[in-house]
């Protein structure tokens, strides 16, 4: 009877197992169907080979934690994966997006020559994102193209810019009031001045705003405050001591609906060179007695540490006696 209740045991436990296991395998066959396919866009889809464009894409894997790099190559025309040019990074968010702005410049026109077979103005080339963990040398195959999106380019020739930047006075203390005259912009762009970070291509803030007038020009004043100091700091520890220059950038001030990743391109930029009036001044630190009989801040005598090693070990051995003695007597 006890072999057969075990019996009994045994199969219901081989049953359960290929009910475990069957219900796994459909739950995995429901994930990968249930996995979206990698999707990327540009916008705007179609414009000059050298245009300024937001990349956004969905449905993209993160295997490596909550953020994974991606490359964002230009593929040359007429094939299907050949390395024309890294046109920027990316970062994929922990649902699978990203958003990144991506300047075509003169890698997107050349792309544009090259399909250009039949002189017409117009055609496309293509933008492939794979992962980033190493870069392909142009002319090198791209592998392992997770997605790729077609941007329809309207010329070949890459725009002239006609923006410019002039600032008053162009040297001071970090902190001055300055006036930035822009010109050539198109009437009626809004944008915004911010201040470079030395070292990165990043931006430390706004500085001011204007809107460009019927004949492409602005003139506003402002001063640098605390960003121009702060900036100045960070060119003394990254930048060229023999150049101590600022970077002032006119930049977009419309952003695409949801913000893409970093900064849009830069429209114009100003150089402003600081003197090291205004840096604020680092207290350098305090100096204590060597002997330890200072008036406030005492210092605390090397020899002491060891005495109190010695006497904590002195009373963790009378303890342990006591306890020995305790014990003998009982």
């Amino acid at each position: 009877m006890a072999r057969l209740v075990c019996t009994g045991y045994v199969l219901l436990g081989m049953a359960a197992a290929l009910v475990v296991a069957a219900g796994g395998a459909l739950a995995a066959a429901g994930g990968a169907a249930a996995q979206p396919q990698p999707t990327m866009v540009l916008s705007p889809s179609s414009g000059p080979c050298d245009a300024a464009i937001q990349v956004s894409g969905s449905g993209f894997p993160v295997p490596g934690g909550p953020m994974e790099s991606l490359g964002l190559y230009l593929v040359q025309p007429g094939t299907a994966d050949l390395n024309m040019g890294i046109l920027n990074a990316a970062f994929v968010e922990r649902d699978g997006t990203f958003s990144q702005w991506v300047g075509l410049q003169h890698g997107g026109c050349d792309a544009a020559a090259l399909d250009n077979q039949s002189d017409q103005p117009t055609g496309n080339f293509f933008v492939a994102a794979r992962s980033g963990e190493a870069p392909v040398a142009p002319g090198e195959r791209i592998p392992d193209i997770i997605a790729v999106a077609r941007y329809t380019y309207a010329t070949t020739a890459p725009h002239v810019s006609t923006e410019a930047l002039t600032i008053s006075p162009s040297s001071g203390p970090c902190d001055g009031a300055v006036e930035v005259r822009g010109s050539g912009f198109e009437p009626g762009t809004d944008v915004l001045l911010k201040l470079g970070r030395p070292g990165s291509d990043d931006t430390l803030g706004t500085l001011a705003s204007a809107t460009a007038d019927s004949a492409g020009g602005f003139v506003v004043q402002f001063t640098l405050g605390d960003l121009g100091c702060r900036a100045a700091e960070l060119d003394m520890t990254f930048g060229d001591p023999a150049r101590p220059q600022l970077g002032i950038g006119a930049y977009p001030a419309t952003y695409p609906t949801p913000a893409p990743q970093g900064i849009p391109p830069v429209l114009a930029v100003v150089a402003y060179s600081y003197t090291s009036a205004g840096l604020p001044v680092t207290p350098s630190p305090r100096q204590l007695p060597v002997t330890g009989t200072g008036p406030v801040d005492r210092l605390i005598s090397p020899a002491w540490p060891a005495c109190i090693g010695v006497l904590a070990a002195l009373g963790l051995a009378a303890v342990v006696a006591s306890l020995c003695a305790r014990r003998m007597r009982s």
